[in-house]
């Protein structure tokens, strides 16, 4: 992680950029882990014929009605944190902090770049 980006001050990535329910990408063992912890796995239809049908982790509407990761505890862009950070899915390891993909989540919900 580049030590010039706190996350426990931001949860950018958290904020989920669909307009539906389900946001992170799991695996089949992730999906079996997280559901057993009472987290929403969402099955999100693709396309295909017959369709393919691929777990996600849910979301929630924090305070401002802004959805977010279902594991996300705390205010976006103030202290926050991950409910599930030393069990949290791959994708979730993979993001990488200070990053492209970080500084355009920080801009898309108006979070000034770093």
């Amino acid at each position: 992680m580049n030590p010039e980006f706190d996350c426990q001050a931001c949860g950018a990535c958290c904020v989920s950029p669909y307009t539906g329910d389900a946001y992170v990408a799991l695996d089949d063992r992730e999906a079996v882990r997280l559901g057993l912890a009472q987290l929403p796995v969402i099955l999100q239809q693709q396309g295909g014929d017959p369709p393919e049908y691929l777990p996600r982790l849910g979301t929630k509407l924090n305070a401002n009605t802004t959805r977010v990761c279902a594991a996300l505890g705390g205010i976006v862009g103030s202290a926050c944190f991950c409910d599930i950070y030393e069990e949290r899915p791959n994708a979730c390891r993979q993001f990488e902090a200070g990053g492209k993909a970080c500084r355009e989540a920080r801009l898309a919900i108006g979070l000034t770049p770093i």
